[in-house]
C-alpha cells in the first residue's frame, strides 16, 4: 500500500523546514557577530601610537607561561609584581619632558567586614602588594580629578591565570605604553591600579581605597576583568546612576 502524505502533513513538513533554514541562518549570523567581527590585531612591530595585540599578548605570555604561579603566598605573585613594575619604570624612562610619570608599589594591610551568601563575614589581611602608576601633565597637582583602570594580577587557584587576569594586566600594560609613546597630554590624571589581590574578596582594591593618597581624587573608574575567552564585551557590575555621571572623555572632565 503506497504512503501518502496529507495536504496538512505537507503543509507541516514544509513549515518545519523553513524554521530549520531560518535557525540556520541565525546561528550562522549569530557567530559570525560573537565570533567573527573583530578588528585584525598588530603585531610587534605595530608603530607605537597604535594598541597592539602582540604586544598585549607577549605580557600574558610571561605572567601565564614563564611565571609559574600567581595565587596569594606564592613566589610567582612577588614576580608578577616584579615584572609589571619593571615594565612601568621602562615607561617613565621614554616619557616625554611633558608628562609626570608616579610608580609606587604599596604593601597594603586592613580589614572589614561584608555579607556574603546571606552571611556577615569579616576579613583581615596584611603584606598585600599594589602596584600604582599615574599619568598626568606636568602641571598637575596630587588632589586633581582622576580616572582609574584597575585590573589584578593574582590568578585564581589551579590556573595560570592567562585570562583571568593576565589579559588584563597586558591590556592595561599596553595601554600605559601607549600613552605613553603616543606623546597625548591626558587633561586629567590617568591612574592604573595593578592589585594583587582580587581572588580573595578583593583585598588589593580595598587596600588602596582604604589608605592610598590618591583614592578621593577618582572621578571615574574602570575595573578591567575576564569574563570568558570570547565573545561579546560585557558589562559586569554597574550603579544605576553610572550613565547619568556625565562623564566626557574627550575633554577629561566630569
Amino acid at each position: 500500500m503506497a504512503f501518502r502524505l496529507s495536504s496538512g502533513d505537507v503543509a507541516g513538513f514544509k513549515v518545519l523546514f523553513c524554521l530549520a533554514i531560518l535557525y540556520g541562518l541565525m546561528s550562522i549570523i549569530a557567530y559570525s557577530v560573537i565570533h567573527m567581527k573583530f578588528i585584525t590585531p598588530l603585531g610587534l612591530d605595530a608603530p607605537l601610537d597604535r594598541f597592539s595585540e602582540s604586544r598585549a599578548v607577549e605580557h600574558v605570555r610571561v605572567l601565564s607561561k614563564e611565571i609559574d604561579g600567581r595565587q596569594v603566598g606564592r613566589q610567582g605573585l612577588r614576580e608578577a609584581a616584579e615584572y609589571i613594575k619593571t615594565q612601568l619604570e621602562k615607561m617613565k624612562e621614554q616619557a616625554g619632558p611633558n608628562l609626570r610619570i608616579e610608580i609606587e608599589e604599596n604593601i597594603i594591610n586592613g580589614s572589614f567586614t561584608m555579607l556574603f551568601l546571606g552571611h556577615s563575614l569579616s576579613l583581615a589581611y596584611r603584606n598585600h602588594t599594589n602596584i600604582v602608576m599615574r599619568i598626568s601633565s606636568i602641571d598637575s597637582h596630587d588632589t586633581d580629578p582622576s580616572f582609574l583602570l584597575n585590573g589584578h594580577f593574582d590568578a585564581p587557584p589551579g590556573s595560570p591565570g592567562a585570562g583571568d587576569c593576565g589579559s588584563c594586566v597586558a591590556s592595561m600594560l599596553e595601554i600605559a605604553r601607549l600613552t605613553v609613546d603616543s606623546g597625548w597630554i591626558p587633561p586629567r590624571p590617568i591612574i592604573f591600579l595593578f592589585n594583587g589581590a582580587e581572588e580573595l574578596f578583593m583585598l588589593g582594591s580595598h587596600g588602596f581605597m582604604t589608605t592610598h593618597k590618591w583614592r578621593d581624587t577618582i572621578g571615574a573608574f574602570i575595573n578591567v576583568e575576564a569574563s570568558g575567552t570570547g565573545g561579546l564585551d560585557l558589562e559586569f557590575f554597574c550603579h544605576a546612576g553610572a550613565y547619568q555621571l556625565g562623564v566626557q572623555p574627550a575633554s577629561g572632565s566630569w
